[in-house]
């Protein structure tokens, strides 16, 4: 009887780590998934392997060096959805949570992107860039990246994730 009940108790210990593997940021996405105005694509780990990221341009270039798992990108029209782009941002960030994700804080108080990130000063398992842009009724975006990598420069980071979403306005 002992036997059974920990094998047991080691499954079911087992199958909660199995479930709480995936990221908090996933329910950001799924929130979003197939709703109006919201179109989103993923990278996986092979789809990365395959091209190199540098971020940056005319020599300043920095390599986002590391174990990069897989990068999501989601962008939001508020003309074709139902809440207004602030909104989107606003519930986007709101599924992160504080206790586990931090802002990165920049002088650029002006900047059109906000950073969050999970993990440490210079390794992050996460980094999420939010993309507001200049009018309300204008596509918001959301690029994540995921893995275990540094990044030398985030306001490079920043450009990369504008990059991906004036690619697709």
């Amino acid at each position: 009887m002992k036997t059974i009940t920990t094998i047991l108790s080691a499954l079911i210990l087992l199958i909660s780590q199995m479930v709480g593997a995936q990221s908090k940021s996933d329910k950001m996405y799924d929130a979003f998934a197939n709703k109006d105005g919201i179109s989103s694509f993923t990278f996986s780990k092979n789809m990365i392997d395959a091209i190199n990221l540098d971020l940056g341009e005319n020599g300043e270039e920095k390599t986002v060096t590391g174990d990069l798992h897989q990068i999501r990108f989601m962008s939001y029209n508020p003309e074709k959805g139902s809440i207004s782009g602030d909104e989107f941002i606003e519930r986007t960030i709101g599924f992160l949570p504080k206790t586990v994700y931090h802002k990165f804080e920049d002088e650029e108080d002006s900047s059109d992107a906000e950073i969050w990130l999970m993990g440490g000063k210079k390794k992050f398992q996460e980094c999420h860039v939010f993309l507001k842009n200049e009018q309300d009724n204008q596509m918001k975006f959301v690029v994540s990246f995921y893995g275990d990598f540094t990044v030398n420069d985030l306001k490079k980071l920043r450009k990369t994730g504008r990059d991906f979403s004036n690619d697709n306005e």
